[in-house]
């Protein structure tokens, strides 16, 4: 192995809060194993914390939608060609790119057309949305690491000339460390509206309604919202006003494992409430523009990852029109009034999440990537891992 890949220089880029930490732990592995690493490029606090030498925080930035990214389309093609002109200036031996696809893709490209090896970690969902899409990704990706084990399959299907490692699902491994034994609260209903402030605006008022039609019928209850930031708070305390809603921040697991019931924007967070077993209903709104090309787009039946997985709805889902306060208010209700229909979705939960494996996924994800940086000059990647 030459000198430059003992000290290799890598770009590593992540748009969203989720993609941030799941970054950051790939890039303690990368440093851990090549000590002489330089990382550099976007993401978020998480990744600076890591040793990233962080030139935009693009978490401040995060978006949900066609007309959320239209509107802030001036500032994006800003910050994308400042990313574009670091990496032309540095010149990194690779890039490893983290999720959010509607900007990395488009970087793979330029990465690609300036002969910069690229990795993707966590597989733009084309399998769901871009079936038609996913012959381009062999010609933007040199390594596709998925978290998913059927998305290799898929892969091995639909673009065999691509490198596909499965590493594992890095939430298993990271809420594993944060499973403790604790008694659910029987009155106790959790609020996870999303990571982002759009998206919290479209999700957080029907569920609020829904917690008011509940605490009608049931005084008793007590509802919780967890926030992912401090900006997030204030956005979700502004719109709970008066409402006898508690809004903390940081303290989504710990919530997770104290109520009865929740009700859950899509993302990372129903994969979270899945591990930890806790019955939810998931809700999710977009701007009627992004939901009328996503209709057009995608290819799944269900919106969430467990039902995806489960290849059946295992949770309710209540999407655009029928994400209404009654609708959400009466799942709620059955979740919390039947004993036996809690505890069957927990054994369906724990079924769907045993089909994903989590141990040292981000090291397995730093381990690949640094196999196919070695490999890349023989124009193949890395080894089984």
């Amino acid at each position: 192995m030459n000198a430059q890949r003992e000290a290799p220089t890598i770009m590593m880029i992540a748009g969203e809060i989720s993609g941030d930490n799941h970054a950051a732990r790939v890039a303690s592995e990368i440093l851990r194993q090549r000590p002489g690493a330089k990382l550099f490029g976007a993401g978020g606090p998480a990744m600076k914390t890591a040793g990233v030498e962080l030139l935009l925080d693009l978490t401040e930035h995060a978006v949900v939608g066609l007309t959320d990214v239209l509107a802030n389309y001036a500032k994006f093609r800003r910050l994308f060609w400042q990313l574009v002109r670091a990496a032309e200036q540095r010149k990194p031996d690779a890039v490893i790119l983290t999720d959010y696809p509607g900007f990395n893709l488009r970087f793979a490209k330029q990465m690609k057309a300036r002969e910069i090896p690229v990795f993707y970690y966590i597989s733009p969902q084309v399998w769901a949305w871009g079936r038609g899409r996913v012959k381009e990704i062999p010609k933007l990706v040199d390594l596709m690491m998925v978290v998913f084990p059927f998305e290799k399959g898929f892969y091995q299907e639909h673009a065999p000339e691509l490198c596909v490692e499965f590493v594992g699902h890095p939430v298993v491994e990271q809420l594993g460390r944060e499973r403790r034994e604790v008694k659910r609260e029987d009155n106790l209903v959790a609020l996870l509206p999303g990571s982002r402030e759009a998206e919290v605006k479209r999700i957080l008022p029907p569920m609020l309604g829904a917690a008011r039609l509940l605490r009608r019928e049931r005084p008793d209850l007590q509802f919780e919202l967890a926030a992912a930031s401090d900006g997030i708070a204030a956005v979700a305390r502004a719109l709970v006003g008066n409402e006898l809603v508690e809004v903390r921040v940081g303290n989504a697991r710990d919530l997770m494992q104290r109520a009865a019931a929740g009700m859950v924007a899509s993302g990372t967070a129903t994969l979270e409430c899945a591990f930890f077993g806790l019955p939810y209903v998931l809700v999710y709104r977009v701007s009627w523009l992004t939901y009328a090309v996503a209709r057009w787009l995608v290819t799944v039946q269900h919106l969430g990852i467990v039902n995806v997985m489960a290849g059946r709805e295992i949770v309710p889902e209540f999407i655009q029109h029928r994400a209404r306060p009654e609708l959400l208010a009466q799942a709620v209700a059955e979740l919390l009034g039947d004993r036996a229909r809690r505890e069957r979705m927990q054994r369906e939960l724990a079924e769907a999440m045993a089909m994903l494996e989590g141990e040292r996924a981000a090291e397995r994800a730093a381990t690949a990537a640094l196999a196919a940086l070695d490999a890349a000059s023989a124009g193949c990647c890395g080894p089984e891992i």
